[in-house]
């Protein structure tokens, strides 16, 4: 059975129309499109826009759970933030 990887990326939003930083969350998906579908219905629950996502690094997954501003998205459902 193939094991599903799981990577994390760093997800920046801002207020709408500006370049403002309004928020940042980790995300930990096993594939960018998902983590990207999840950063923009994030955005849009929030009223927000997603302005760029990139991979995260050692020290960034490190310092956003500690912060409690992480979400995995479990490949079978479950997401948990």
């Amino acid at each position: 059975m193939a094991e599903n990887l799981i990577t994390a990326y760093l997800a920046e939003f801002a207020i709408v129309d500006t370049q403002e930083l309004a928020e940042e969350l980790l995300i930990q998906a096993t594939s960018e499109t998902k983590a990207k579908k999840f950063a923009e219905d994030y955005a849009l629950n929030l009223g927000i826009d997603l302005f760029m996502m990139m991979p995260a690094t050692e020290q960034q997954i490190r310092l956003y759970r500690i912060m409690g501003k992480s979400v995995l998205l479990n490949p079978g459902g479950g997401d948990r933030l």
